[in-house]
């Protein structure tokens, strides 16, 4: 995996300030850049929210660029992600998904963790038109 894979769309928790943001993220990223990206949000009233890559509507977030390898990779046991697992076997799954700056700029295919629509329906998850987490 090259440095340019470790970029990584966060919209929930990752984000600066975010409850994992210490643990996951401080002093192992090189860049934090204000991003979006279309999907639709969802507040699941657990403590994090759920995305699904549908739609035409943005979701508000960061851009992180991770120096390591292996701090990337624990992004993905957070986020209950194993690749080798069928995709209903994850409760997130890691997509590539293309990114934008706040004002529209391309900053191009990054990954992001997408929820099952079924999961997210089981957790009661209420849709974020805003697409800004928390509410």
């Amino acid at each position: 995996m090259t440095h340019t894979e470790h970029k990584v769309f966060v919209y929930g928790t990752l984000k600066p300030g975010g409850h994992y943001w210490p643990q996951y993220c401080e002093g192992k990223v090189s860049e934090v850049i204000p991003a979006r990206i279309q999907g639709e949000l969802y507040d699941l009233k657990v403590g994090y929210p759920g995305v699904i890559l549908r739609g035409q509507d943005w979701i508000q977030g960061y851009l992180l660029s991770f120096n390591r390898t292996a701090d990337f990779r624990q992004l993905d046991v957070l986020e209950g992600y194993v690749p080798s697992a069928e995709p209903g076997q994850n409760e997130y799954n890691r997509l590539r998904v293309p990114c934008y700056s706040t004002n529209g700029e391309s900053l191009g295919s990054v990954w992001t963790y997408e929820m099952s629509e079924s999961a997210i329906q089981a957790l009661g998850g209420t849709r974020i038109v805003a697409g800004n987490w928390p509410v």
